[in-house]
Formats: structure tokens, sequence, C-alpha cells
């Protein structure tokens, strides 16, 4: 019997431009006969992601009709998670027929004293517009698939106007669910492009390195990459924005990423080169669960494999390898809060740098230790590939592998110790990767002095910055930082917790007169571990 084909979902995006800029984003949504009934959630989407804002669509901004006419929508605010805050749009009645949702998102404000987050929030950048679908589309509240179909209509931005998603440029159409429209990146406008296959890279400000640039230094390694995912010739988009505020990074969705820059943090060749080796890995590593449980698979893989392929390729060289993977160790052992458990942490994520950089760390560790033991146990004939390449057979094979699998599949190869390894690691005891990367690097024992900022980093955000939390004892008190200064300026957090000799500066309002007080944000050495380089193995055996 014939399966019968998945309704269908039109999405028309419509810039609409005022003095220049874009106002808005009119958001069309056309649903093939969803038959919601009264009172059960049509639509959802978050007010709030991951520490960022989303498009807030309050009172009837977001409106509806179907075959019957005006459908009434009522709303709905979910308890907040770790992750965000989720509304929902509930029918007043059964819908008839085809649904049409309509909405206008208007882009995010956004300046100088912005805190950098993931890239989701839409903005306008260069007489066009770039953003992620979770923070201003409204979509089903249903796993099921669809066909899926994307649609422009750019004639406010001018005739050379184009528009692109993660999964294409201009008219798309494929069969997924509705989450996929929400996890990809679009930009609109006057845009900038570079292709080369199915490789592309869009952006409406000139970035201060050349795309061309990045572009070639990174195809050589996606090649390798989706090769060894089993996933060669896969397309892949790059979405490039300008920040106002301090702040690079990036987020990965759906075959696609995109990076923020700004000229006070201007990214080099070889900043972009690791950053984009970790956010391309994401195509691939997964494990069913949530975020905080399994962010260590995710982010951990991504570490991992972003260094080991990125060797493997030839695009590092030994003493490269070894410069990053030290780099990674330093991270972890000197974050102040690398003994939290993983639920621990992922209740802190977005409010604090530190809890967010857990993952990375402690996850790239695991495994190299995971990688270490199945080598040593099977005389290298098996290694973490293997585990990992199964898994993600499993989910092509439209399964949901989740942690008891992975533990499941590693305990084929090293026995009790899977258990054991993962309930540590999960816990926040000290991940020691035993064995890891050799012969030719060898694990070595060191000290570190942890990244302690000495009160609340929670009081660096919002409007009104306020020292909370003060530490009695710490670096941050002892210079002369008092419970309640109001912080006028402040170092990032994020680059002095890389940077262990550098000064924390704040500048900070008491009473009618204002002071700058500079201290080294670390506390008292703790163990810590790095690699040396095993100088008796040549470069050409070293194969990790």
């Amino acid at each position: 019997m014939a399966q019968s084909a998945p309704p269908s979902l039109d999405l028309l995006l419509t810039p609409h431009v005022q003095n220049g800029a874009v106002r808005d984003v009119g958001v069309t949504l056309k649903l093939e006969k969803p038959n919601v009934a009264e009172g059960t959630a049509l639509l959802r989407m978050p007010t709030l992601i991951v520490s960022i804002p989303a498009t807030r669509y309050d009172g009837d901004a977001v409106q509806a009709r179907d075959d019957a006419g005006p459908l009434p929508l009522t709303q709905k605010d979910e308890a907040p998670t770790p992750t965000g805050t989720y509304r929902q749009w509930l029918p007043t009645r059964a819908t008839v027929g085809d649904v049409v949702v309509t909405a206008k998102a208007p882009p995010r404000v956004v300046d100088a004293t912005t805190r950098t987050g993931p890239l989701f929030d839409l903005r306008a950048d260069g007489g066009g517009v770039l953003g992620a679908g979770i923070t201003f589309l409204p979509l089903p509240n249903t796993k099921n698939p669809y066909r899926l179909r994307v649609h422009w209509d750019l004639a406010a931005l001018g005739p050379d106007a184009t528009g692109a998603w993660s999964l294409g440029e201009g008219d798309v159409q494929t069969v997924g669910p509705a989450e996929l429209l929400a996890f990809s990146f679009y930009a609109a406008g006057p845009l900038k492009t570079y292709r080369n296959g199915n490789f592309a890279m869009y952006w409406l400000t000139d970035p201060p390195i050349a795309p061309s640039d990045v572009a070639a230094r990174i195809q050589k390694l996606y090649a390798y990459m989706s090769n060894f995912f089993d996933d060669a010739n896969a397309p892949y988009r790059v979405f490039i924005r300008h920040n106002p505020h301090r702040g690079g990074g990036g987020t990965a969705l759906a075959k696609s990423f995109m990076f923020g820059w700004n000229e006070a943090t201007a990214p080099t060749l070889d900043s972009m080169q690791d950053l984009l080796a970790h956010e391309m890995t994401h195509n691939w590593p997964k494990i069913a669960g949530e975020h905080g449980d399994t962010a260590w698979y995710s982010e951990g893989n991504a570490e991992f494999y972003s260094l080991v392929l990125s060797y493997r390729a030839g695009v590092l060289t030994p003493d490269q390898f070894l410069e990053r993977i030290n780099k990674r160790a330093a991270d972890y052992y000197s974050n102040p809060l690398r003994n939290v458990s993983n639920g621990e942490a992922a209740k802190r994520f977005w409010s604090d740098w530190s809890a967010q950089r857990i993952p990375y760390g402690r996850g790239f560790l695991y495994l190299a230790l995971t990688d270490a033991k199945i080598r040593a146990k099977s005389n290298n004939k098996h290694s973490l590939d293997d585990i990992v390449l199964a898994i993600q057979a499993q989910q092509r094979a439209k399964k949901t592998p989740g942690i008891a699998d992975w533990i499941a599949l590693v305990g084929k190869e090293i026995g009790a110790d899977a258990q054991r390894d993962y309930d540590s690691m999960a816990a926040g005891r000290p991940v020691v990767p035993t064995g890891a990367f050799g012969p030719c690097f060898k694990l070595v024992a060191t000290k570190i002095r942890p990244f302690e900022l000495g009160f609340d980093e929670a009081g660096l955000m919002g409007d009104k910055k306020i020292v909370r939390g003060l530490v009695a004892g710490s670096a941050a008190a002892q210079a002369g930082l008092q419970e309640g200064d109001e912080i006028v300026q402040a170092s990032d957090t994020l680059e002095l917790s890389r940077k262990p000799d550098d000064a924390m500066l704040v500048r900070v309002k008491r009473g009618d007169g204002e002071k700058l007080i500079a201290y080294v944000p670390r506390g008292a050495a703790a163990q810590s571990y790095g690699w040396v380089r095993n100088t008796k193995i040549a470069d050409s055996a070293c194969r990790l």
C-alpha cells in the first residue's frame, strides 16, 4: 500500500524596509489541514531561548485564519526551563481545512552593551537581515514530517537582493519536521556570496578577513570530515554577521553555521579555522536526550574531532595539534566549576560563562580517555571512531540512540569501565585522560590556577551591572571590590578565562565617585594535566 505524502507547510518571508534598514520581516505560514482541536497547541515558539530573547508576539501579533474564516488564538506560556521559555498559541475552536498564519518580526535592537550568546536572534545588518528561525517563527507543535517549502518576497530590498537559508538559496523545498525551519539560519538583502560546489558563504558587511581566504582554508577539511562521517559532498553554508558589541563565536544549525565578528575581536584565519572545524563537526555526532545531559557528547565530539580530523587531514602539524589539545586541557582544569555535575552545570549554562564551557573540556577529555582505553583493549584494532560512527548509523536507521546506547557500545569494548567512567564524568569528578593521543604525545601532571572572578558573573549582565555574591578572601575582595558596587565597565571574562596572567579591570561607581580596580582573577594552584611531545616518535608515525 502506497504511503501518503506528508502535509505541506509553506513559509513566505517578506522583509519590509524603512529608512534604508529592515523594519520587520513578514512571516506567512500555510499549514495543510492541521486538524487541531480547540484548546490544543497549534503553534509554539520560545520567548527566550538559551539566554537570547526571541521576538515577542504579544496580544494579537500572531493571527490565523482557515477555511471557516478568522481563527482566534489564545496564548499559553510554559514553565521556564534551563534552556528557555516557550509560548503556545491555541485556537478557540477546531481548525477547518488549511490554516494561514501571519506575523511581523522586527529585528532585535542591539548595541555595544549587548551580551553575546548563541547567534539566534534576528538582526538587521548592512541593508539586510540575518537570524535563526527559532527566534521569529511560530511553528506547528508536532514532530511529524512536512513537505517544507521556503519562499521569499524581496521586492522591498531591491532588484539585487538575495534570500538564503541553511538548505539553499531562493525558493527551496525539502521534507522534514517543522523544527527544521526553526533550527536553520536565514539571510536576505544585498548578500555577498562565495560559492564553490556545495559550499557557500554569505555576508552583508565585509569582515576584516576575506571570506574567500577562510573558505579556502576550510574546504579541504570539510571534504575530509564529510567523507569520514559517510556524508561525502554534503552541502554546507556559512553565514557571517557583524556585531556592534564585543564578541565573536559562532553557532551551528542544520547543515550550516553562523559566526559573528567585531572590530575589537577581529578573527584571524587560524581562529576561524578552529571555530569552523568545531562547528562543522556539529553536523554529525549527536545523541538523544536533554541538552544538559548530552552536551558533553555534542560539544566534546566537536572539540575532539575538529582537532583529530584536522590532524589526519594534514591541516594541523603535530606542534599545532599539541598546542590545541593543551589549550583545551588548560581551559578544563582552570574552570572554577570543573567539579560540578552535568546537571548542575546545565542549570547555569546561560548565566555563567564557566558553566557554559564545562561540556567542551569535560567532553573532550572524557572522549580522549575513552578512545585511549578502547585502543589499548583492542590492540589498536578499534577506537572511538567505531563507537561514534555506530551511533550515527543507528540515527540513520531512524533510531534515537541515547546515553544508555552509548554506554552499551563502549561497554562491549572496555567492559565495566564504560559505566564507571561515564558516571564519574557526569558527576563532575576530574577526568584524567591517561594514555590519550599516544604514543606521539605523553600526558604529564602540572599545576594551574583556576579562573575565579570573585563574584557572581550574573552581576555583569543586564542594564544595571552590580557586584553580587562577593567571595570573602578572593582576589576581587582583596583588591577592593565591595558588595553592591555598581559596575561601570569591566573586562571580557571569557577572554580573561583563557589568559591566566591577565588582570581583570573593573570600574565601579561608589557614592559620588568612580574607582578603577585591577586584580588577577585566579585562585590557588590546582592539579592539572597536559601533553608533551614524545620526540622518539617521528611525525610520520603519529597516526591518531
